[in-house]
């Protein structure tokens, strides 16, 4: 039986066509991504190496829920799996590194690193949800109507930072994801030397009564 290649959008009016019905832009995910890179780019050999992939993802999943909120999106940390969720509780989104096949319209990313139980029940519940009969690693199973949960990945290379937003469908025994159902190419950011601009998002402004001290 011939394994059904994903639906690989790289265009970019395709590519924003497609996150605007899923209520989304490409900025909000780019922007997650210059967060990721700067988080990254502070960092020295003086600073303990396994803190360093935790941090810069902890300041992605930050970023992602901070442009995505004023929306309507919702954070959750259930059982410590970060996600974003949009606001007909339908959509999912997870941060990860990706490996170098990351934003590469013809190949097969993957996460970096293994993923464990939470995003193995997640995936289940993309099988079902799309009425799919694949093979997960036997784990506990969560409940069958949860959100189809889709991926941020994110890769740095030497010249550029390379992301895509994709949705899940199997994940191997060693715990990387091995098969994608629709994968979207967003825009890649150069690192040619020069300073990549991080802009806040709006917020609403707060009004702060300051008394002086008596």
């Amino acid at each position: 039986m011939t394994t059904p290649s994903p639906l690989v959008l790289s265009q970019p009016d395709q590519v924003i066509g497609r996150l605007q019905r899923l209520g989304l832009t490409e900025e909000n995910l780019l922007h997650a991504a210059r967060r990721w890179h700067v988080a990254w780019s502070g960092f020295t050999a003086n600073h303990p190496p396994f803190g360093i992939g935790i941090a810069a993802w902890m300041e992605a999943v930050a970023a992602l829920r901070e442009t995505t909120m004023p929306l309507g999106w919702v954070r959750s940390d259930e059982r410590n799996y970060a996600l974003v969720i949009s606001p007909d509780g339908a959509m999912a989104i997870s941060v990860a590194t990706g490996d170098a096949g990351t934003g590469r319209p013809n190949t097969s990313p993957s996460n970096k690193a293994p993923k464990g139980v939470s995003t193995a029940d997640a995936i289940s519940v993309n099988q079902i949800q799309l009425e799919l009969d694949l093979p997960v690693p036997e784990l506990p199973s969560s409940e069958d109507d949860g959100p189809l949960t889709w991926f941020l990945l994110l890769h740095r290379a030497h010249d550029e930072i390379r992301c895509e937003l994709s949705l899940p469908l199997e994940m191997s025994p060693d715990g990387r994801i091995s098969r994608w159902k629709e994968r979207l190419i967003l825009s890649s950011i150069p690192l040619d030397g020069d300073i990549i601009e991080v802009i806040a998002p709006e917020g609403p402004d707060l009004d702060i009564d300051v008394k002086r001290k008596a």
